[in-house]
């Protein structure tokens, strides 16, 4: 099961960087559709935050179709193509961003390839740096 990572000392709310978070994982294809997700007790357990922080993240999660309730058995993604493709517009938009500042610093593609790898290989670098 994936659990999100949260920064207790960002000044981002944690409810928000789980909202974040899960956005990321759902683009990036970590979590696949219908994919269960932690409960709130078993996700506030394991991050040690209060269960209503995870419980308020959830329910905005819902409100904007990224995931859906079963009573009783939890919380899944969802499979909402257009969520999919807004996130994926945005990680393309910082892409580009970040290409461009590449470019004028002089480095080239090779080494650019080489830093965007050590970036999915150390994804808790992102969350830390914010």
């Amino acid at each position: 099961m994936i659990y999100p990572e949260v920064n207790t000392q960002s000044g981002i709310p944690i409810y928000q960087q789980l909202k974040n978070s899960y956005h990321r994982l759902a683009a990036l294809g970590i979590i696949q559709p219908h994919e269960q997700l932690p409960s709130v007790r078993q996700l506030a357990t394991e991050l040690g935050i209060n269960p209503n922080t995870v419980q308020k993240a959830y329910r905005e999660l819902e409100q904007e179709g990224l995931i859906y309730a079963v009573p009783g058995r939890g919380n899944f993604l969802s499979d909402s193509k257009r969520e999919f493709e807004v996130e994926h517009e945005e990680i393309r938009r910082s892409f580009r961003s970040a290409v461009h500042i590449a470019w004028t610093a002089g480095i080239n593609r090779d080494t650019l390839h080489e830093l965007l790898d050590e970036c999915i290989d150390e994804p808790n670098n992102s969350e830390q740096d914010r």
